[in-house]
């Protein structure tokens, strides 16, 4: 662990109001190791390509399984910087977790290996995100993890749209990716997009040319999500983007931030227009109600829900379940809806704790406005949220990514705040000495 002394001086030249001694506040910034932190980008660059197909793409998906197992290694080696007290809300989701562990002890036997493996992803991400926590607390480690995301994230939207080899497939007109839902593609790629618009319009660079760069990046993964043809992660990606509006900062900043979303907005309605089959299935749902089916889910889910509101039907089973009320010869369904998800799978004793853990990451999210990094999280983790309506997420390691540096930059927020109401206490204890010693 590497350790660098940090000191905050305060040089008072004025007799009558602060001492005239220097006051020194001397504070430990910790710094990760660079092996714990070069093996976490490898791992983050892998998320996401997490769900393309290995057989279409040699390696990809043991690469991922790979950076993963080396990133926890690096951890075990330096555990007291990795595994120091975790955040409030990890309690929570742990809570969570708990109660979905124990609703194994009453599901069939033949489910028992399909529980298993969900179960121990949820513990493999809960862990993640308690290390990631307080490894993202650095702000400059936080922004190379985000721009490690966004070229992971432009190298796939590229690959889609050269119609590269195992990058790039056609599912009744709807682009995606081997092995990627087409909803999921288009989760990624907006992340992608707000990211590279949130280095366009913040204060992460100050180089007015990497600015422009990265606003001019952002239109290849924008194009990728209105080519996915999901309805669903198109608005995710606008409301996402629209919420870099909201004034926060200076006038300066406020103008910049309104013209890169008025110029992403733009970009996404001139690239639906000339998008046939995606202008086709937004004018299906404006027009004639289409939900591809999802209507049926949530009515044949909120049914199973009045039946067993406090528990739940229990995991996987409820899969089987639903497929069966929704009559279309599925062996097994999702809801298409994450909260319509927990509420069949654990019922409201399962995602209460889930619910208030990820209330607390919001408030986090929206705590760490105020650093460089602005409203980037916030827009991030609204977006992850409102893609979750139309399609469950709740495994994908770029949920958990978003939720561990909102809880982190919160957490480093409210750090940088101590430090600084302690430097200014301390000024004001030293002048009340001096003013009393003098009467």
């Amino acid at each position: 662990m590497q350790q660098t002394d940090t000191r905050l001086r305060v040089d008072t030249t004025q007799p009558s109001a602060l001492p005239k001694k220097v006051i020194y506040i001397l504070g430990r910034a910790r710094t990760s190791p660079k092996i714990v932190r070069w093996t976490f980008l490898l791992f983050v660059f892998t998320i996401p390509l997490e769900a393309i197909n290995h057989e279409d793409i040699s390696g990809a998906s043991s690469l991922a399984r790979l950076a993963g197992l080396l990133f926890f290694s690096t951890c075990l080696l330096y555990s007291k910087v990795c595994f120091r007290r975790p955040p409030q809300a990890l309690w929570w989701f742990a809570g969570y977790i708990s109660i979905y562990g124990l609703s194994g002890f009453f599901i069939p036997e033949q489910f028992i290996d399909r529980f298993t493996t969900g179960l121990q992803t949820f513990v493999q991400l809960l862990v993640l995100c308690w290390v990631g926590s307080t490894l993202l607390q650095e702000e400059k480690f936080a922004r190379h993890t985000l721009l490690t995301f966004s070229i992971a994230t432009l190298l796939i939207a590229t690959g889609l749209l050269l119609g590269l080899p195992g990058f790039s497939e056609t599912r009744e007109g709807r682009l995606s990716i081997a092995g990627f839902d087409p909803n999921f593609l288009a989760t990624i790629t907006a992340l992608g997009t707000q990211a590279l618009i949130g280095f366009g319009i913040g204060q992460i660079y100050r180089n007015i040319w990497m600015r422009v760069t990265c606003m001019a990046m952002s239109l290849i993964p924008l194009t990728a999500t209105v080519y996915t043809g999901s309805r669903g992660g198109i608005i995710a990606c606008v409301v996402g983007v629209a919420l870099y509006a909201l004034p926060y900062r200076g006038s300066k900043q406020k103008m910049t931030a309104i013209l890169g979303v008025t110029i992403a907005v733009v970009g996404i309605v001139y690239i639906v227009i000339n998008d046939q089959h995606t202008l086709s299935r937004l004018e299906r749902s404006y027009h004639a109600g289409d939900t591809a089916g999802r209507d049926k889910l949530f009515a044949a889910a909120m049914e199973m829900i009045s039946e067993k509101p406090l528990l739940g039907w229990r995991p996987v089973v409820y899969m089987y379940e639903l497929a069966l009320r929704e009559h279309k010869g599925y062996k097994t369904r999702g809801v298409h809806n994450i909260f319509l998800d927990l509420l069949v799978e654990v019922g409201l004793l399962g995602i209460t704790p889930f619910l208030i853990g990820l209330g607390l990451c919001v408030r986090a999210a929206w705590t760490a406005r105020v650093r460089n990094l602005g409203l980037l999280l916030l827009v991030w983790l609204i977006t992850m949220i409102i893609a979750n309506l139309s399609v469950t997420l709740l495994l994908a390691k770029s949920l958990w990514l978003i939720l561990t540096l909102s809880l982190a930059s919160g957490a480093a927020t409210v750090k940088q705040y101590e430090r600084k109401n302690l430097m200014i206490k301390t000024i004001l204890q030293d002048v009340y000495k001096r003013n009393t010693s003098h009467q």
